[in-house]
């Protein structure tokens, strides 16, 4: 992994590369933390989402989505993933899963889950 220590981080987030490279001076504590952590904060970011939707704040709700990506990231570099292979491995799940699927991927929701 590259890290401020040993050189300048790579581009493979594209735009998201800039929410890794902000996370890395806490990639430590990050790997430590338990998986409820990121299910705990996932959910007070779609909280705070819902109120800034409910204000009509739909920019507070954008970042909120910006948030909701972050924690995303670092879930992946908690699991133990560069941004590299987090960039493999969206365009492999983006092909292999999702491309030409979507219709089918949200009816198995709502007809499991009823969402």
């Amino acid at each position: 992994m590259i890290t401020a220590e040993n050189g300048p981080a790579n581009e493979d987030l594209g735009p998201f590369q800039p929410l890794w490279d902000a996370w890395e001076e806490s990639h430590r504590e990050i790997t430590e933390k338990p998986l409820s952590h990121f299910r705990r904060v996932l959910e007070i970011q779609f909280d705070e989402m819902e109120a800034h939707l409910a204000s009509d704040n739909r920019k507070g709700a954008e970042y909120e989505v910006i948030d909701l990506i972050s924690v995303a990231l670092n879930l992946m570099r908690w699991l133990g993933n560069d941004p590299a292979s987090i960039g493999e491995l969206a365009r492999s799940r983006a092909e292999n899963r999702m491309r030409n699927r979507t219709a089918a991927i949200l009816d198995k929701y709502q007809s499991r889950y009823g969402v």
